[in-house]
């Protein structure tokens, strides 16, 4: 692919699936992130100095255990807050399954820059303060934890994200016995984050989650993230995704009675 470079090999391990029986997103992120070191690396460019501004991930197929796949980089806005983005493929069958761009600050890139081919970002607002908001994560950050700069790293976060996602869920009736006798699960298509912030081990954070937007089978949960002695939100994500059956891979329209339960949870 002319103006991108490979910056990642790997498979699916079997610990890196989740309940919905495919890759875990956050394990996404982990590879993400090996492979935007390697590429600022080559680049001449220190990346524990680089600060995550916003991100962008949309999932087009899915990989599963044993799985195969490649990621590809390349850069896309030069400047003081260059814009990289990844493509990530199954390497068995060449098809392009994710694509993340991520925005940064503290480092300067130059040289040439690929036209993105990809999806375009939405405007998708995350609600205001309300009663719509929940508590759904408690946490402090682990050693084993941090990236290469110290920092939590944006996998960790996303891990607590798809916690959250429990509890919210939980609250108009998707409950995990519920998921598991209908065999049914989340299937995200969509992530955009904004960072205000980072963490670092042994910091205490809480996330807050919300319903902003229901569908027939589709979801978008908003969460932040939240430094929990200061107060400060160090982090947004809006997450949108779809009620998946199990079984014939496909969206399943969110039964009737949890959606009115969902509706009254609106933020």
């Amino acid at each position: 692919m002319t103006g991108y470079t490979e910056t990642f090999r790997g498979d699916v391990h079997p610990w890196e699936v989740d309940a919905t029986e495919h890759f875990t997103v956050a394990y996404y992120f982990e590879k993400f992130e090996a492979a935007t070191w390697r590429f600022l690396r080559q680049n001449g460019v220190d990346p524990a100095v680089a600060k995550p501004v916003e991100a962008l991930a949309h999932y087009k197929s899915e990989l599963r255990d044993r799985d195969i796949f490649r990621i590809e980089t390349a850069l896309i806005e030069s400047g003081d807050t260059p814009l990289i983005a990844h493509k990530l493929f199954n390497a068995e069958t060449g098809t392009l399954c994710t694509t993340l761009r991520q925005r940064f600050t503290g480092i300067s890139l130059t040289g040439a820059t690929v036209a993105w081919d990809g999806d375009p970002a939405e405007e998708r607002p995350i609600p205001g303060d309300g009663p719509g908001w929940m508590t759904t994560a408690r946490d402090v950050g682990r050693p084993s934890e941090a990236d290469w700069a110290g920092n939590l790293s944006l996998s960790t976060m996303v891990h607590r994200y798809s916690t959250a996602n429990g509890f919210i869920m939980a609250a108009f009736g998707l409950t995990p016995e519920y998921m598991t006798k209908n065999r049914i699960g989340l299937s995200t298509f969509e992530m955009a984050f904004t960072f205000n912030g980072a963490l670092r081990p042994g910091d205490l954070f809480d996330v807050e989650s919300c319903i902003a937007t229901l569908g027939g089978s589709s979801v978008r949960l908003c969460h932040r993230l939240r430094n929990a002695e200061g107060g400060e939100i160090l982090a947004n994500l809006s997450q949108f995704g779809v009620q998946l059956d199990l079984d014939a891979r496909r969206p399943a329209r969110i039964a009737d009675d949890l959606r009115e339960k969902a509706q009254r949870l609106l933020a």
